[in-house]
């Protein structure tokens, strides 16, 4: 197909204008072609238009808006009600839940979808958690070269790695771990010198990738998990840094008062092993505690109370539960950020 070849800044220009015309080849995408741009034309079209080159290149036309329509309906007949409509990107690793009675179609799914998703290299099944540290049970539906689940991710444009096959990773938390550069960059400026973080749940380190970042703000970092496989991947993702595998309840006695900010990451259990962490922060000046946890939304105040139960030895500054997105029915994923000073 002839395509007008015109510089990409006039792009929108020649569009309307070859469309004013009636020379515009309508259901076709236009080309990239670095500083240019092909604009595909209609037969109607003269063979010259103001001395631009015109090329002859093979015509973009729009794909399926979903993976549905990659799939002849006759076999997807009588389950459109239990289609999966969603599913989780994590790098180039599509992760979606497959409904039993679809199974038989599973790898057909899974091939629908890789098309659908150019930046996709492998599609799996969730079929749930398991084991002690709650990982995903994956199945590989579909491949376009390998069949690892290692892959690469970037968030909020820093970059690590993971496998969803062997430790715990959510996407849905990435704001919640942008703020965590706020919180360090406001308690370097109290402090008025560079702080020390220490992640003692920290999976594979995408809450403390974005500190590396910024080293005239956080100096140490020390990262640790329960979870062997999360741990190699912290040494992956953060080479620089101190990182192990260690249970977080008795890692005070390894790094006693290392740190100025404690990130506690682990909703369902924050509050309650609060006691046994606060030996990791440092004494004599004010140290922050950020956290999140899931509560039932009835029992917020009941869930402060105890958080400043935990805190009666130290002198609280500050004190912010705040909810701040659904987990489930009355149920609230909610952040902690508390001001102490451990004297």
């Amino acid at each position: 197909m002839r395509h007008l070849r015109v510089p990409r800044r006039e792009t929108s220009l020649w569009r309307d204008k070859l469309a004013g015309n009636g020379w515009l080849a309508e259901g076709h995408g236009i080309h990239k072609l670095g500083e240019y741009t092909g604009i595909p034309l209609n037969d109607s079209a003269p063979l010259e238009i103001d001395d631009l080159e015109i090329l002859e290149l093979d015509p973009l036309t729009p794909g399926p808006k979903h993976w549905t329509e990659r799939i002849d309906s006759e076999i997807l007949a009588g389950h459109h009600d239990i289609l999966p409509m969603s599913h989780d990107q994590i790098g180039d690793v599509i992760i979606v839940k497959i409904p039993e009675p679809l199974m038989p179609h599973s790898q057909m799914i899974g091939e629908a979808m890789l098309a659908q998703h150019p930046s996709a290299r492998i599609a799996c099944a969730d079929n749930g958690v398991k084991g002690d540290f709650r990982v995903r049970d994956l199945t590989v539906l579909a491949t376009k070269s390998d069949t690892s689940t290692k892959t690469r991710v970037k968030e909020h444009g820093n970059t690590f790695w993971i496998d969803p096959s062997l430790v715990y990773y959510s996407p849905r938390l990435a704001n919640e771990r942008l703020g965590n550069v706020d919180c360090a960059t406001k308690l370097s400026q109290t402090l008025g010198r560079k702080i020390s973080v220490c992640d003692p749940y920290a999976g594979v380190g995408p809450a403390l990738v974005p500190l590396t970042k910024i080293p005239e703000i956080v100096d140490e970092i020390y990262g640790s998990d329960l979870n062997p496989h999360a741990a190699e991947f912290l040494q992956l993702n953060l080479p620089d840094h101190n990182t192990r595998c260690a249970d977080a309840l008795n890692l005070s006695r390894e790094l006693p008062e290392c740190c100025d900010l404690l990130l506690v990451n682990l909703p369902h259990e924050s509050i309650e092993h609060l006691p046994h962490l606060l030996g990791l922060l440092k004494k004599g000046h004010e140290v922050v505690i950020r956290g999140w946890a899931i509560i039932s939304i009835d029992l917020l105040e009941d869930a402060e109370m105890e958080i400043r139960k935990h805190l009666v030895d130290t002198e609280l500054i500050s004190l912010n539960l705040e909810s701040k997105k659904s987990y489930a029915s009355n149920i609230t994923y909610a952040s902690i950020e508390a001001h102490i000073i451990r004297n």
